[in-house]
């Protein structure tokens, strides 16, 4: 019983965690969870060639809401060009 209580616990916590990432991503405020997968997927081929691929999906992580807050509309963001790109990735360093 108690083992079944610990585990239920435990998969509310992480539950709660996995939401509250979503719930806390600016971009989903404005963009579809299908265009801030995309930005980030492109965003990563792009950066990589200036941070390297480890540091990519980091960057490119945290990028997505700066240039959402940005840029509302995610066609317009899809726009920007390499180097704007770059001073949104910098400015997660």
């Amino acid at each position: 019983m108690q083992k079944t209580r610990l585990l239920f616990v435990f998969a509310v916590c992480i539950a709660a965690a996995v939401s509250c990432k979503t719930v806390g991503r600016i971009a989903a405020k404005y963009w579809l969870n299908r265009e801030i997968k995309e930005f980030v997927s492109n965003c990563e081929d792009k950066a990589k060639l200036v941070v390297g691929k480890e540091n990519a999906h980091k960057y490119c992580d945290c990028a997505v809401d700066v240039v959402a807050e940005q840029y509302h509309n995610y066609q317009d963001a899809k726009k920007i060009s390499l180097i704007e790109l770059l001073d949104f990735v910098n400015r997660c360093k």
